[in-house]
């Protein structure tokens, strides 16, 4: 080791050495704990999340965002009481926690209490005039009471204040379908990919959106996309396998078998479990095998079939003639 880093070295050890409980202050700060917390949730990974952001709590009781958090991995398990919990302490510490508000407003929806959730949405509104997300939400509250009018403006308002928030669009994207609204619909979902390109439900949506529009093929690449970013994604294989099979069935019924075969096996390698494209599959290898045996006739025997004469002279040449037979030869 050169000099330099032994210099180097001794210095970082004698450092640790003068911390209290010397190598144990290293341990993580709240800071690092908050970011691999907030990491775990916002990959899916709700478990980790929760005990992560619980750890977080047992150092910081009072972190407003570990408390908003956690009332919402509660919500999405279904436990709205434990989920009010969180998110009232959240708003207890900090009353303008706008991620809390939103989340007691969408709590108050699934319990069908619509006068709370106007009432967070437009707590939301005025901490900070113009939300998009608050805006959003309210056409939702609107929507679910059949005011479509009242709902598409709040969408058309909310979409038209941000270009920069990717779950937002991608929300206006479910609430337009779910209004009957498929082209308001598709241009959500392409505002979600212009800003996240890889989103995957968004990548799915979209495709499902073209199939019922008739765009197979748009649909089809919008899947295998969706596949490219995570391969085991269930439900693009599962939509990308069904639209091939379609495909397998119209070749089938218009007599073309070899690209019925293709489009088969394809529809097989996009979802395993596609118990009709296997089905398929089988049939056709049991077809392959009984042709291969009964395979028509090569050769001479070819030759004498079409020329029965030919096969008779043939058949005469090679028998032996009677006095041989008898001595034997000479």
């Amino acid at each position: 080791m050169g000099r330099m880093k032994q210099t180097v070295l001794a210095a970082v050890l004698a450092a640790m050495a003068m911390m209290p409980g010397g190598v144990a202050a290293f341990a993580a700060s709240l800071e690092d704990e908050l970011f691999f917390a907030a990491d775990a949730y916002y990959r899916g990974l709700d478990d980790r999340a929760a005990g992560a952001f619980e750890d977080v709590l047992r150092k910081d009781p009072d972190n407003d965002y570990a408390l908003a958090r956690l009332g919402v991995l509660s919500a999405e398990k279904g436990d709205l009481d434990a989920a009010a919990r969180y998110l009232e302490a959240a708003l207890a510490v900090a009353p303008d926690n706008l991620f809390a508000l939103k989340w007691l407003g969408i709590a108050a929806l699934r319990r069908g209490n619509r006068e709370e959730a106007d009432r967070r949405f437009q707590a939301m509104l005025d901490a900070d005039p113009g939300n998009p997300q608050a805006t959003a939400w309210q056409g939702v509250a609107l929507m679910l009471t059949d005011q479509r009018v009242a709902a598409v403006e709040r969408f058309a308002t909310a979409s038209a204040a941000d270009g920069e928030d990717p779950g937002l669009h991608y929300l206006l994207s479910l609430a337009y379908q779910a209004l009957g609204m498929p082209e308001n619909a598709r241009l959500e979902l392409e505002a979600t990919l212009e800003l996240r390109p890889t989103d995957v439900l968004a990548l799915t949506r979209l495709g499902t959106l073209f199939y019922r529009q008739g765009q197979r093929d748009l649909a089809e690449a919008a899947w295998r996309q969706a596949m490219a970013v995570d391969p085991g994604y269930a439900e693009a294989r599962f939509c990308l396998s069904r639209s091939l099979a379609d495909e397998a069935l119209t070749a089938q019924a218009a007599g073309n078998q070899a690209k019925a075969g293709r489009l088969w096996m394809l529809a097989l390698e996009a979802d395993p479990a596609n118990g009709e494209a296997l089905a398929a599959q089988t049939a056709a290898s049991r077809e392959g095998r009984a042709g291969a045996g009964s395979q028509p006739a090569t050769g001479q025997t070819a030759r004498a079939a079409k020329d029965p004469s030919r096969k008779a002279r043939s058949d005469a040449a090679a028998s032996p003639s009677p006095g041989k037979a008898a001595t034997g030869g000479n």
